[in-house]
This record gives structure tokens, sequence and C-alpha cells, in this order.
């Protein structure tokens, strides 16, 4: 009499079965309890499959609205067999999507679509991000009219960005707000700043010399990288600017860690020219 598989072994069958029609499962190990135990296995994975496309389309409702109900439902099956979750928190079921939409030949033709899905991505990214303890405008124009002590730019974490070629930004808002005269795009890309701001998420589109000093903070560069970043987008930008209109969205926080002594005033003059 063959020995029983192990459990290992059937947790995987059986999960492998959930996300491929073709797996077969571990039917023998199944009790049906009144069913036939690979008639519970397909109820198994019918919820899963409708539970997981569920939230699926929750995070990606523009892009739900541009490809329409049918293709989304079965490019999201398609997504689930590719990227099983590996976890039972839905929330980040959809973290892969927008590189598999990249990966689809039959969305070739529209090449702004997996730019949309990171959007929406970053989006959901912003509404669960934590709480921070924020840096007030009045705090940060202090210390640029001091000169004195020493100060880290560190963004809150429901910041985000997204440099994309298509107009992505345009394109999600008509296709969560549709307006009768339809959509008309220029073929420009646009920058994204994404942030959290009174319970709800908020999405901008600054100009370039902003983008690539919040873009360089996002990414924990110092902020002599950041000035620079931006002085050669436009060498008129003005730093304390933009760091005290980032501190009146509530967008810097404390650091948790002390700084180095540093003049904020000139903290781009130690950058090497370019």
């Amino acid at each position: 009499m063959p020995a029983a598989p192990a459990l290992p072994e059937l947790q995987r069958r059986f999960l492998a079965a959930l996300y491929d029609d073709a797996e077969p499962g571990p039917v023998a190990a199944i009790a049906g309890n009144g069913l036939e135990p690979d008639a519970r296995l397909r109820i198994y994975r019918h919820s899963c499959n409708e539970i997981q496309t569920g939230a699926l389309r929750a995070a990606y409702p523009a892009v739900l609205a541009l490809v329409g109900a049918a293709f989304f439902d079965q490019t999201a099956r398609g997504y689930r067999r590719a990227h099983p979750s590996g976890s039972g928190n839905l929330q980040g079921l959809g973290a892969d999507f927008a590189d598999h939409l990249e990966s689809l030949s039959a969305l070739a033709g529209f090449p702004y679509l997996p730019d949309v899905a990171r959007l929406e991505w970053r989006r959901q990214l912003s509404a669960l991000a934590a709480e921070a303890e924020l840096v007030t405008p009045d705090a940060i124009t202090q210390q640029l009219a001091s000169g004195e002590g020493s100060i880290e730019i560190k963004l809150h974490p429901s910041v985000h960005t997204l440099d994309s070629q298509h107009p992505v930004l345009t394109i999600w808002r008509y296709a969560t707000d549709p307006t009768p005269e339809g959509l008309q795009l220029t073929g420009d890309g646009e920058q994204v700043v994404l942030w959290r701001e009174d319970g709800e998420i908020a999405m901008d589109t600054p100009d370039a010399a902003s983008f690539a000093c919040i873009d360089a903070l996002l990414h924990g560069k110092t902020l002599g990288h950041a000035h620079a970043a931006a002085k050669a987008q436009d060498s008129n930008f003005d730093l304390s600017a933009c760091l005290v209109s980032l501190a009146e969205h509530g967008l810097v926080v404390a650091s948790p860690h002390p700084a180095p002594t540093r003049n904020l005033r000139h903290a781009a003059d130690a950058m090497p020219a370019r």
C-alpha cells in the first residue's frame, strides 16, 4: 500500500489546483462531506478566483475601465497563474500586474496601459502608507533663515513618483471620470507625484525641476543631489520654495536619525559641477 503524501506535498498540489484548472489537485485526500471531492475542489477554485479577481478590480479601476470587464477578468486569471499569491493579505496581490500587462502581446497597441497600472498601484501604496511625524513649514523656514544647525529632508511614506512616457494621469482621470467630449492626447509624457492628504490620494504633475527634486529625495539622495538634479532642469529653481510647499502639504517628516550638521541654504554647494 503506497504511503500517503506528506502534508507539504498535499498543500502544494492543492494550491496549484486553485490557480490552474488543468491541475487535478489532491482529490483523493479531500473529504467531500456530501459532495464529490473534485466538485468541492472546483468550489474552492472558483471562490479563490472570484476573490482575487475582485481584489484586482478594486486596485485597478482605470485599467478595468479601459479594457472592459471581460478582457480584464481573462487577464486577471492569467496573472493569477503567473503570479500566485504567497500571502493571505490581498493588498499585495497586484504588485506585478503592470509588468504582466507589459508582457502581453495582445496589449501591444496600448503601450500606455502598463503605466496606468503603475499609477494605480502607487495609489494603493499611498493609501496604505504609515503615518509619520511632520515637519512644519515654519520649522523649515526658520532653518533656512538661520542658516544654522542641520536638517535631513525625508518625505512622507505616502509620497510616490511616476515618470511616464505617456500622459498617464490624463488617461487615468478620463478612465475613472469620462467626459462627453472624449479624450484628446498630445502624446507628451507626464511626471506624476502622488501622496495622501486629508485621507484622500492626491496627484499632481509639477514642473520638471520640482519633480526632479522630489524624486531624488524620495529615492534617498542627499539634499545637495536633489538640488543639483532640479537645477539641471531649471537654473532658476527655488529649493526653499519647493521644500516649504512640500511641508505645507504635510509631506516632510522628521528623520528617525540625527543628520550631520549642515547648512541647508548652501547644501548644493558641495556638489561637483556638471
